[in-house]
């Protein structure tokens, strides 16, 4: 549950019976208080399946009235095992040269035997960050530690000032200072560190992390005529507020705080550890204005770009078929590829005449282009900000990782585009969006909005099954697989865009659940850029032995259900069941419907032992419906399973599982038939 908590000196807490008071006081200064909290942090017993122990993390903030902040940082890492060792061996502190100033002031390491060593510090080297697809000059100063142990524990202290933009998440920061922006950084020149909202200040700070804390603090001081709005979301924390004459200062705290244990398809951090939101805008309509304004003159087209439009719509109806024109060629034709324009990178699009000379950008850079493309063609349409696969709260902080397009009609409805996430879609918004926050950049302003949900009926992957097993077991069959809306998108990408010389043994490697031996004869897939029509799979196979045959019997599975409960992706649920309890909410990005519809003829002559006629369960967050039944030599198999959303609570999925586990039960049950009138 979501709670907002007002300022206090000291939390009083009743445990046990005894009064206990955690004040907001001061960090510890001398180096026998360190030892003396390091010892108290204990050691790996106290911590299941930990390498390190944060001792304490402490953040002190100053903010400017420009909204220019200074970050002083220390840190203190207790190693319980030499894994944990290893995990502090090299120490990593990344920076924007276009956006903030780093200093690593001082590292020491606090040995179990009671000396501490100085690190030096001059053997630190400044580095290009890794990158991929996204190349804006990040750098990294990156430090090697002597050998530690098991009960050292490392200090470090930091000082940075400047911002960072949510944008593109974390590892995809704004940069732009090219080869040279390490030697262009200097801790004089602060113009360049002033957010480019100049006043604004916001921050998110996460009081969760893979590693446990003993303690976790963040100050902030604040200019006293700069009021800030903050909420926390996802637990509880300790906060104190007082004043002076030149400033507010605020604290935020917790003590003892368990370590994140990563599930497989979990929700994102954002939405599951306990975090501070922050912000001095006034409101949500006021960072769209903003955003909004920045873009002016971002958009403007020229000869070449006109003549594109007039050729993508030429014969062309409605206003839908026209955007839908216009879309695909962003989506298809602007590769994701991030290069840097210097100032502004990472906070505004890059101009539409830049994306269409480059033929390459980001999301932000691809929605800049179909923004150009439809204002030339006449249409209202505007940047807008979104969190792709987490929540974003109300508090008007940046929390924004995906930039998309809003369309504005007559009546003041917008209709959202996402060029970047649909290339090979006939949706104009993929429906792994849905449920999904966002913020238009209008002059007039716009409030914090969300996607409609989109149920599973609109997502069916359809397989109908058809096929013969002979008296030897040979199984022979077809299959025709299509799919609507987001599950014909994933269809298209599947196969539209895989290697066309090993497409067969890819389609056999999803028909492997129906048999090992399986042998694709025949295959047919549709035009992954056809919008028209659905996209579908036809394939023609047969699987040697697929059946037992023997002693007057023949038994075996649905292969369209084996098909789907099978390890392929086609219904994705059944890949995310394994764990029998969650401790976090799972996240599947997307409802989905997966239809059978098959008929199998048997040899003359044979009769189920025992049909299990029909199977369903209806819950909040699974559904399934499924029937079989033998008329003469067919037996058929129908049915659909619903994944009716795309986050199921921790305590929900038990119940999503086990329905789940009881359809492919039900589904993938053999079927065993007899001769009529005995043994063979």
């Amino acid at each position: 549950m979501n709670r907002r908590f007002t300022s206090m000196v000291c939390a009083l807490l009743l445990a046990g019976g005894a009064l206990l008071v955690l004040t907001a006081c001061a960090a510890a200064q001398t180096d026998d208080e360190v030892r003396s909290l390091i010892a108290k942090a204990g050691d790996a017993a106290g911590y299941p399946d930990a390498g390190v122990v944060s001792v304490f993390d402490r953040l002190d903030v100053t903010v400017e009235e420009s909204g220019l902040a200074h970050y002083r940082r220390h840190t203190l890492t207790k190693i319980l095992t030499n894994d944990g060792a290893l995990q502090q061996a090299a120490l990593r502190f990344d920076y924007d040269p276009a956006s903030n100033f780093i200093d690593v002031e001082s590292i020491r390491i606090f040995r179990k035997g009671g000396t501490v060593e100085t690190v030096d510090l001059s053997t630190m080297r400044d580095l290009f960050a890794p990158a991929s697809m996204i190349y804006w000059g990040a750098r990294m100063k990156l430090l090697g530690l002597p050998r530690l142990e098991v009960g050292d524990a490392v200090e470090v202290r930091t000082y940075k000032k400047g911002f960072e933009i949510a944008y593109l998440g974390e590892g995809d920061r704004v940069s732009g200072a090219g080869a040279d922006g390490a030697a262009a950084q200097t801790a004089g020149d602060d113009s360049r560190y002033v957010p480019p909202m100049r006043g604004a200040f916001y921050d998110v700070v996460y009081f969760r992390d893979v590693f446990p804390f003993k303690e976790k603090r963040y100050d902030l001081h604040m200019p006293k005529d700069k009021p800030i709005r903050y909420e926390v979301y996802n637990g509880t924390l300790y906060s104190s507020q007082s004043y002076d004459d030149k400033a507010t200062h605020y604290s935020w705290w917790l003590f003892d705080i368990p370590a994140i244990h990563e599930e497989p398809r979990m929700a994102e951090t954002p939405d599951v550890a306990t975090k501070l939101v922050l912000a001095t805008l006034s409101s949500w309509r006021e960072k769209s204005r903003w955003f909004a304004a920045i873009h002016d003159t971002i958009y403007l087209d020229n000869e070449p770009i006109r003549k594109l439009v007039k050729d993508l719509t030429a014969g062309l109806k409605t206003d839908v078929e026209k955007v839908a024109a216009l879309q695909h060629w962003a989506a298809q034709e602007i590769r994701y590829s991030g290069l840097s324009m210097g100032k502004g990178e990472g906070y505004t699009h890059h101009p539409g005449k830049m994306s269409y000379r480059d033929r390459c950008g980001v999301c932000k850079d691809k929605a800049g282009m179909l923004i150009t493309l439809m204002r030339s063609a006449g249409y209202d349409v505007w940047p807008a900000l979104t969190m792709a696969g987490a929540r974003v709260e109300e508090v008007p902080a940046d929390q924004f990782n995906h930039s998309v397009v809003a369309w504005r009609h007559r009546d003041g409805t917008f209709t959202m585009l996402d060029p970047t996430w649909v290339p090979y879609s006939n949706e104009p918004w993929s429906s792994a969006e849905a449920e999904q926050n966002y913020v238009i950049g209008t002059p007039e302003g716009e409030d914090l909005m969300e996607t409609p949900y989109s149920p599973p009926e609109m997502h069916v992957l359809e397989v109908v099954s058809r096929g013969a097993v002979d008296r030897d077991g040979n199984l022979t069959g077809t299959l025709h697989l299509e799919g609507t809306n987001y599950m014909d998108q994933r269809m298209r990408r599947w196969l539209g865009t895989h290697k066309r010389d090993d497409l067969r043994a890819y389609v056999e490697g999803w028909l492997a659940s129906i048999a090992p031996n399986v042998d694709v004869t025949r295959l047919a897939i549709g035009d992954p850029l056809d919008f028209k029509k659905q996209f579908a799979l036809d394939v023609e196979y047969r699987v040697p032995g697929y059946a037992v045959a023997g002693g007057g019997t023949l038994d075996f599975a649905s292969p369209a259900w084996r098909l789907g409960f099978g390890r392929a992706p086609l219904l994705n649920a059944v890949s995310v069941v394994d764990l029998e309890e969650r401790a976090y909410p799972l996240f599947i990005w997307n409802t989905q419907a997966y239809e059978c519809d098959e008929a199998i003829t048997i040899p003359p002559g044979l009769k189920p032992r025992e049909l299990s006629k029909e199977a369903a369960r209806t819950l909040e967050y699974a559904a399934y419906s499924m029937a079989r039944s033998c008329d003469g030599r067919t037996i058929r198999n129908t049915g659909r399973v619903l994944v009716k959303h795309r986050t199921i609570p921790a305590d929900e999925y038990p119940g999503f599982r086990s329905a789940i586990k009881e359809a492919q039960d039900y589904g993938t049950q053999r079927v065993v038939f007899e001769r009529e009138g005995g043994s063979r």
